[in-house]
């Protein structure tokens, strides 16, 4: 069995946030179970996956997450590497939560919209708590606490944030500065698809504000990136809480069928849904090694 070599897990669909951009599945979709989630962290391991993005919805809502992350970490009897895992999260869970998975991660992806705090409020939606000041707490205990986790920063550009998305950095001290700055299109998808005729903005109109992250991220020494949807198709596995699998052809999230039903009928062929050389440039090029 061979799989891609990175794969998006998306186990929830639930999330405590409510952003009007987000592409994870919808908030209603039931979790997958972990005796579930145990057997596709087996089917993964056994598949040769090198990395895999723990998203969702919010995964830190799941009480097994620190189960998921050791299991995909446990070392192999061989000596082979485990694989990487990155945990994207809003940053909204405790600290003694965060504190269980940490250590066993390789990145922990984190969010910050705007450095203007009313542009940002009106993307992270949804919760009570000072999310962007949260975030940056997050962000500071990582770097004292937990040198082995790299950071990647992500900010996604709507009309909303056209301002103050290529300033982010400047709320952020030297010492805890990100790995990586992604800067992201919004994806017209799901939650994004619902909203995005008042929220996305034409590609002439993302590529000025990337500009500006650019220069921004130049004067910082902070490495950019940038997703743009023109590079979507053929860069993802994703597999949803239903253990269906979601790949992206011609710019759309496709359904593909079921993870286990895929495999007993021996129907998987990963390399005819996504390009492998983009699935491993989307993962590498976001979350380098050391």
């Amino acid at each position: 069995m061979q799989l891609p070599a990175f794969v998006d897990l998306r186990p929830i669909g639930r999330c405590n946030l409510s952003c009007p951009f987000c592409f994870g599945p919808r908030h209603e979709v039931p979790s997958m179970s972990w005796d579930t989630a145990r057997n596709v962290v087996d089917v993964l391991r056994d598949g040769g996956v090198q990395g895999v993005v723990i998203s969702g919805g919010e995964p830190t809502l799941l009480p097994y997450l620190p189960d998921l992350v050791g299991a995909l970490r446990k070392p192999f009897d061989d000596g082979r590497p485990a694989p990487r895992v990155v945990l994207s999260t809003n940053g909204l869970a405790p600290r003694k939560a965060m504190d269980r998975v940490l250590p066993h991660l390789s990145w922990i992806a984190l969010p910050l919209e705007s450095a203007d705090r009313k542009e940002h409020g009106l993307l992270r939606t949804g919760s009570p708590a000072p999310h962007r000041d949260r975030v940056l707490r997050l962000l500071g205990e990582v770097r004292e606490n937990h040198e082995h986790v790299r950071v990647k920063l992500g900010t996604v550009v709507t009309r909303l944030n056209v301002k103050g998305a290529p300033q982010v950095l400047d709320l952020i001290e030297d010492a805890s500065l990100p790995d990586v700055w992604k800067v992201y299109q919004m994806s017209e998808t799901n939650y994004g698809a619902d909203n995005r005729d008042w929220l996305a903005l034409g590609d002439e109109e993302f590529e000025d504000v990337v500009s500006a992250c650019r220069e921004a991220a130049r004067q910082r020494g902070v490495p950019l990136r940038v997703y743009r949807n023109s590079t979507r198709t053929g860069s993802y596995f994703f597999i949803d809480p239903d253990c269906g699998i979601v790949v992206v052809d011609e710019g759309e999230e496709r359904r593909i069928g079921n993870l286990f039903e895929k495999l007993a009928d021996d129907t998987l062929r990963p390399a005819q849904l996504l390009t492998p050389a983009r699935n491993v440039e989307n993962f590498a090029g976001t979350y380098p090694d050391q």
